[in-house]
């Protein structure tokens, strides 16, 4: 019997998206792998006191978010001419060279140097998010959305635990070599199993200036104060990454790496489903109403970390802010992709690209400098603070919209 054609693409599609999941989730667990250990890393590089590394930790943060930043809209436009999936096959393999390299670092210098590097040249999160939208069909975007993201997560989940436990047995410089491996698994997984039925974006010249095609992208109607609360949701989650194993010494000096992996992929865990509550059973009129409850939420989640004295009970805080973080973030990237037609969404997912590293790089760089000054604990009181801004921001942007639904998905 010949299966309908429907039906076929349908397979098509739901097999497509299972192959961008997983390709997301190794590439997740790789990344996610290294980035809680700078701090501990850079102490093997010199930098023996503990505040001092976390706020070299905060630098090499924003050092990878700066190349990201400046590269997003020339990769986006990239994409948009060429196809999304070139872009995520370009990310893969940067990740495979610049993580051996990361892990041969003899001092912080070139550590800050392959960092700028790492921004740069990966972002597979950002490609698969483009490819998703612009693949999925009407209706389902927030589903693929919410599957990339669940797969972000739960890699995040993975990978901090993973990493933490290589580190306090093999040392910190072997995690960057093992999840280099695991890189080049996921980049031939894309290359031989993800597919693009890909249309061309208008011909004309390709820019150059990633500032001139942000300018560009920044004037479509009503996508300027989504970036905002993406901005800083990402932001908020972004910065307990620089400090949570430094946080974790002071309760658990023996298990500090370990506890801080248990942590930060406990969030993930969290955040994974709930991207994929989102994604799944959210209609897309209500992403904002949800986007401003989490907010609410995770603002209450953050303030009393600054007296938790037992590492589990911060790990539980953490764990259910990752819920709080998940469905934000689906929310965001829903709504941000629902601004422009499918042919731009390498554009658009180009400057949420710059967009996330400019949080990723100020939050590191912030909580690295507010550990120094008002001590780690602060961060948490800094981050509940904002998140009852972001709050506000979501109530401002519902009251503007005077439908529940922010804006329609665009064929």
């Amino acid at each position: 019997m010949t299966i309908p054609s429907a039906q076929a693409r349908d397979q098509a599609e739901t097999r497509n998206l299972y192959a961008l999941t997983l390709v997301v989730f190794l590439s997740a667990v790789a990344f996610g792998s290294v980035a809680p250990l700078l701090p501990l890393f850079i102490q093997t590089l010199g930098v023996t006191a503990p505040d001092e590394a976390a706020f070299w930790a905060g630098i090499a943060h924003f050092a990878s978010s700066l190349g990201a930043f400046f590269s997003g809209p020339f990769w986006g436009n990239l994409a948009d001419r060429y196809g999304r999936r070139s872009m995520l096959l370009r990310a893969g393999f940067g990740g495979v060279v610049v993580l051996a390299l990361t892990g041969l670092s003899p001092s912080v210098a070139f550590l800050i140097v392959m960092r700028v590097l790492h921004g740069t040249f990966t972002g597979v999160n950002t490609a698969a998010s483009a490819l998703a939208a612009s693949q999925a069909r009407p209706g389902r975007v927030g589903l693929a959305l919410g599957s990339v993201q669940m797969a972000f997560f739960l890699g995040n989940m993975v990978g901090p635990l993973f990493g933490g436990l290589l580190a306090d047995r093999f040392g910190y410089h072997a995690p960057f070599f093992v999840m280099s491996g695991v890189l080049l698994i996921d980049f031939l997984l894309a290359a031989f199993f993800v597919r693009e039925k890909f249309t061309p974006a208008a011909s004309g010249k390709l820019s150059l200036n990633p500032l001139s095609d942000m300018h560009t992208v920044l004037q479509t109607a009503g996508l300027l104060p989504l970036l905002g609360l993406l901005f800083a949701s990402r932001f908020g989650g972004y910065s307990l990454a620089p400090i949570m194993a430094i946080f974790m010494q002071q309760m658990t000096p023996e298990r500090a790496a370990t506890m801080a992996g248990v942590a930060l992929g406990l969030m993930a865990l969290a955040s994974a489903l709930g991207a994929l509550v989102v994604g799944r059973h959210i209609a897309s009129s209500r992403h904002l109403t949800v986007f401003l409850v989490a907010s609410l939420v995770a603002s209450a989640l953050f303030f009393p970390q600054f007296w938790v004295q037992s590492a589990i009970l911060s790990i539980a805080l953490v764990g259910l802010f990752g819920l709080c973080q998940g469905a934000m973030l689906t929310c965001s990237s829903s709504l941000v992709s629902s601004t422009v037609s499918k042919g731009r969404q390498g554009a658009v997912f180009g400057v949420v690209q710059s967009a996330t590293a400019l949080s990723h790089g100020t939050a590191g760089l912030a909580a690295g400098t507010l550990s120094v000054t008002l001590g780690v604990r602060s961060v948490f009181v800094a981050d509940g603070a904002l998140f009852l801004a972001i709050a506000a921001g979501a109530w401002w942007l519902f009251r503007r919209n005077k439908q529940k639904v922010a804006f329609p998905e665009r064929a």
